[in-house]
């Protein structure tokens, strides 16, 4: 029998506002490294499905850019009332974090850029945003670039990682690079990353168990539970937190030969799974329109209802996902329960769509007063 707790609104809760307020000063400096590809995202709302046509590409849903892919960024460039903004997708979740938190440099992040003047674009703007970066240049490719576009409620995204993905795990011999990792006290980064140094991942997740800090890892995309299987299970006994959407833990489940799409049997088996230290693992599953699942030890599982949003305010669904992970990891270093993480995540992501890509001047201040 499932034993499921329903959250059945998300009610005000003043005194846990008033926990935050008094905190936020008390956050340390780099308490949160996110390790991620940092991405120009260039965003183009479309009217039609003509340019997916064009170029073989699915409603919703994140690829790496192929050959044929490589023309449809210089096609970008060239339309009227396209977007550049600092992107990828562990990047954006650092820049909300930031948002949230207001106190600078609470949350690093870690990437891979080209020598070019992107890359000194986007480092500007995480640093705007209050994001420390620790960026490893490159002369190999220019800095990566992520092509969005957006119809109505779908948004299809082409990245082509250039210079991120030749990050390498020599970053961690840098004595300054450690002295950072080893004051972190919560680690974040993205499947996407994995596809890019599961190597360097293995060893900060490692790290973190060992040390008993908390490690969350986002499945990010169907493809990499399609190809990364190994890297992920090496990963996964490490991790604290997991978070992926329907979509990817169904994807899981089947690389893994559950043979079910019981998302209900799949968050609990995940939750279960070796674990080297003994904190017990969590595992949230994502969707827009239905409650989020939590799945918890003892076979804990509670559903968070996500609001309805009025279709006539939303602008851009892309970077909501990204927004959720912020809002939720920013309460999260700060200790807050686990239902207040949730509701500041959903009520990030709410703010987040009803603007073209992830502009925080565009976001209006941070209040709790707000959700």
């Amino acid at each position: 029998m499932r034993r499921i707790l329903r959250i059945s609104r998300l009610c005000q809760c003043p005194r846990a506002c008033r926990v935050h307020f008094r905190k936020v000063a008390d956050i340390p400096e780099g308490v949160l490294i996110g390790f991620g590809n940092p991405l120009l995202d260039i965003t183009k709302i479309v009217k039609d499905n003509t340019i997916l046509e064009e170029y073989g590409l699915a409603e919703n849903a994140a690829i790496i850019a192929k050959e044929k892919h490589i023309p449809l960024f210089e096609e970008l460039s060239k339309m009227k009332d396209v977007t550049y903004s600092a992107g990828g997708a562990c990047q954006n979740s650092i820049r909300i974090f930031q948002w949230i938190v207001t106190k600078p440099f609470c949350a690093y992040f870690v990437g891979a850029v080209g020598q070019d003047k992107f890359g000194e674009t986007i480092a500007k703007r995480a640093k705007d945003d209050g994001v420390r970066t620790f960026y490893q240049p490159n002369d190999k490719a220019p800095t990566g670039t992520c092509a969005v576009i957006v119809n109505g409620f779908n948004r299809s995204l082409v990245a082509n990682l250039g210079a991120s993905r030749f990050f390498s795990e020599n970053w961690l011999d840098d004595e300054a690079h450690m002295c950072i990792v080893n004051r972190a006290k919560y680690f974040y980064t993205t499947g996407f990353f994995v596809a890019v140094s599961s190597a360097t991942i293995l060893k900060v997740a490692e790290i973190s168990s060992r040390n008993n800090r908390t490690f969350v890892l986002n499945f990010s995309a169907v493809f990499v539970l399609q190809t990364l299987k190994t890297q992920l299970d090496e990963i996964l006994p490490y991790t604290d937190m997991i978070i992926g959407n329907k979509e990817e833990i169904l994807a899981f489940a089947d690389t893994h030969d559950w043979k079910t799409t019981d998302i209900f049997e799949i968050g609990k088996r995940l939750q279960c799974l070796p674990k080297h230290n003994q904190r017990p693992r969590i595992v949230m599953v994502t969707d827009s329109k239905c409650p989020i699942l939590c799945f918890q030890e003892n076979g804990k599982t509670k559903e968070y209802p996500v609001p309805k949003v009025d279709e006539s305010v939303i602008v851009d669904t892309n970077g909501c996902g990204d927004a959720f992970v912020g809002g939720f990891l920013s309460q999260l270093v700060q200790n807050m329960p686990l239902d207040y993480c949730i509701r500041t995540g959903i009520f990030a992501s709410q703010q987040v769509l009803r603007i073209v890509g992830i502009q925080i001047d565009q976001l209006p201040k941070f209040k709790e007063s707000c959700f």
